[in-house]
């Protein structure tokens, strides 16, 4: 079968001709050069995927810095396990246009596990070896580029027939023994593409979780799985089959979600939508945060401790879940009261939170007008500042101390609630505070 047709129809032209350019220097070298891997998996659904996940029968990193003097990119090593990257500036005849433009190439190569859920021992092999070695029959799919086969479609492991039937199936019995981490993948790429997990891989990840096998893997590679399936496009659907499928433990022992969670992520999913078409344009707050702030509800502090700490979390993202389950559930409770509370009220419950706890919270609170607070912090309080500076303090006579942290939260205040806009009316009422302590 041949795909070259299909493959011009369906691709920028650019990029076929890019494809091309690498097929032209795989056989000046002698070398089988492949497409493979999610690429090819993405071109056959026809999603847009512009990763190119390339593989040789040979030396790739000797290949990948042939190829980067070809098409002028910056070259990464990774002799360990014999792959390379090319990195080059995202092209501008592609959709999308914000961070680096990648080409991932590695020598065909066979895995071995010293023992369950080691990392593997790499040799080189054949690409057929290569594939096998792979998660899933939908990923383990190859194309040659090279001039002369360019287009022939190889699918060993029947991958396309799985992806028309839309299930994940395994490529070995063995599989989720040797890399336990393919169980959380098996979730993700089940609720990414609406497929079924088939059966004989659904009792495969259960008697890997009867033998416990994550408690044999590295916690960072079960932390970096989890993540990937929370920055999903829909992640709620992949919480929910986690649970079903009883890999929560995984993460604590005591996890467990509340009876109240599919309410909590639909209106999360709305918070989001609004926040990043609203506030987040070119921000990098962590939205799969938000979705593990709301997995681990029912843990206690201590509880969360032991997750941060067993899965080697960032100390950034640390701190904000640390921070969370101090003080968010307080903060719900607040800024859902009642009565009136001023700008300067809001700023002051919301300000000490970060951007991910107050989606949290705007998730949890239950009336409109605590979600109005809310939306109002993030468009017109959370940047307010003052125009003035110190030095304008120590023109009216005060002399540098704690009485300036003073004079700036007065005055920090009066903004947020309205009560002065410009500099000359921050000076204005500056010197009114001033005059008031002289009396």
């Amino acid at each position: 079968m041949n795909v070259s047709k299909e493959l011009t129809r369906t691709l920028p032209k650019k990029l076929i001709e890019l494809i091309k350019v690498i097929g032209r220097e795989a056989d000046k070298s002698n070398l089988a050069v492949f497409l493979v891997g999610g690429f090819v998996r993405d071109f056959l659904l026809g999603a847009a995927n512009y990763d190119l996940d390339i593989v040789v029968e040979g030396d790739a990193i000797r290949f990948t810095e042939q190829l980067a003097c070809k098409i002028q990119g910056r070259v990464v090593r990774h002799k360990k396990f014999g792959t390379g990257t090319i990195v080059m500036e995202w092209p501008k005849w592609l959709p999308r246009a914000r961070g680096n433009f990648k080409i991932d190439i590695a020598s065909a190569r066979e895995e071995t596990y010293r023992k369950p859920a080691a990392l593997p021992t790499v040799k080189f092999s054949s690409l057929k070896e290569d594939l096998y070695r792979r998660d899933f029959t939908i990923n383990a799919m190859a194309v040659s580029i090279n001039k002369k086969n360019f287009g022939f479609f190889i699918d060993f492991f029947d991958g396309k027939k799985d992806l028309k039937k839309a299930v994940i199936r395994v490529l070995h019995d063995k599989s989720f023994i040797d890399d336990p981490t393919r169980i959380f993948r098996a979730v993700r790429f089940e609720q990414r593409f609406a497929f079924k997990i088939e059966k004989r891989t659904r009792q495969l990840i259960a008697q890997a979780a009867r033998k416990d096998m994550f408690s044999l893997t590295q916690s960072q590679r079960v932390r970096s799985e989890l993540i990937l399936i929370l920055k999903e496009e829909h992640p709620e659907k992949a919480i929910f089959r986690m649970r079903e499928l009883h890999e929560l433990r995984f993460i604590h022992r005591a996890l467990s979600l509340r009876r109240d969670i599919p309410v909590t992520l639909n209106k999360l999913k709305k918070c989001v939508r609004w926040y990043k078409t609203i506030c987040d344009p070119g921000k990098k707050t962590d939205v799969w945060l938000v979705y593990f702030m709301v997995m681990l509800e029912k843990l206690s502090s201590g509880e969360v401790s032991e997750v941060l700490e067993k899965f080697v979390f960032t100390r950034v993202e640390s701190m904000k879940l640390k921070s969370y389950k101090a003080l968010a559930e307080k903060v719900v409770k607040k800024i859902s009261a009642r009565k009136e509370i001023k700008p300067s009220g809001i700023y002051a419950l919301l300000k000490p939170l970060s951007h991910e706890e107050i989606l949290y919270v705007m998730a949890k609170v239950r009336n409109q007008q605590a979600i109005n607070r809310i939306k109002k912090f993030f468009v017109k309080l959370d940047n307010v500042t003052l125009k003035i500076k110190g030095h304008d303090i120590k023109k009216e006579g005060v002399d540098y101390g704690p009485r300036y942290t003073e004079l700036f939260h007065c005055l920090l205040q009066e903004k947020l609630n309205g009560k002065i806009v410009t500099k000359k009316d921050e000076i204005k009422y500056l010197r009114q505070i001033i005059a008031r302590s002289k009396v």
